[in-house]
């Protein structure tokens, strides 16, 4: 059954969807407002051509828009100090008819059994958690960057500012695909950007 807030919001809840969240996955009521926020409330937004501006969850949830990067760092804010099985990845999506590839950021998670699904946001739908086995029918998808979901804060506060000031290839292997060392930089470098901005968004915000 889908209702709507008492409080006119245009964000509906669907207490099926809700349930089959708790269900099936580890924290599950709130990986469903995680995706609930990111599916009826953030509208998507290409960025201009030579730009790429990672949004705080802060300022996506402020503006009400972003692109994928964008969504899946709300998602993951709202999900950061639980223990969820999922990772946040970079890579390509590559249509599997006609070859075309484009880059993306996505999360994905996995059920209480193990079983995989990827997370999409901007879809007004309740269809954006996906099994893996479904989207592989019409593409492929491949990493260039896999962060655990209980990593990820680590990785910000202890290990991202060494990486970006000693870089070298053979680092991080564990997580690096195709050797494309350049571009792990690089997200990194931004990673690290926009985390130290957000933090200091949520220091003003206590005051």
């Amino acid at each position: 059954m889908i209702t709507y807030p008492a409080d006119g919001s245009n964000t509906p809840d669907n207490q099926f969807y809700r349930e089959w969240c708790a269900k099936t996955f580890k924290n599950g009521e709130q990986i469903y407002e995680a995706y609930k926020e990111i599916a009826f409330e953030i509208n998507y937004r290409a960025e201009p051509s030579k730009t790429d501006y990672w949004q705080t969850p802060a300022e996506t949830r402020q503006s009400k828009q972003g692109d994928c990067e964008d969504s899946v760092f709300l998602f993951f804010s709202k999900l950061s100090a639980l223990d969820i099985d999922g990772d946040i990845i970079w890579g390509w999506v590559v249509n599997k008819e006609n070859s075309v590839a484009f880059a993306h950021v996505w999360y994905q998670v996995s059920d209480k059994r193990g079983r995989p699904y990827i997370v999409e946001g901007f879809s007004r739908e309740w269809n954006g958690i996906i099994p893996v086995e479904m989207l592989a029918e019409g593409e492929r998808r491949v990493p260039t960057l896999m962060l655990r979901h209980n990593q990820v804060n680590r990785v910000i506060d202890e290990m991202i500012p060494q990486f970006t000031e000693s870089f070298e290839e053979d680092q991080f292997t564990w997580a690096v695909y195709m050797n494309n060392a350049t571009t792990v930089k690089e997200i990194f470098q931004k990673l690290q950007v926009m985390f130290a901005r957000y933090k200091g968004q949520l220091l003003k915000s206590l005051h």
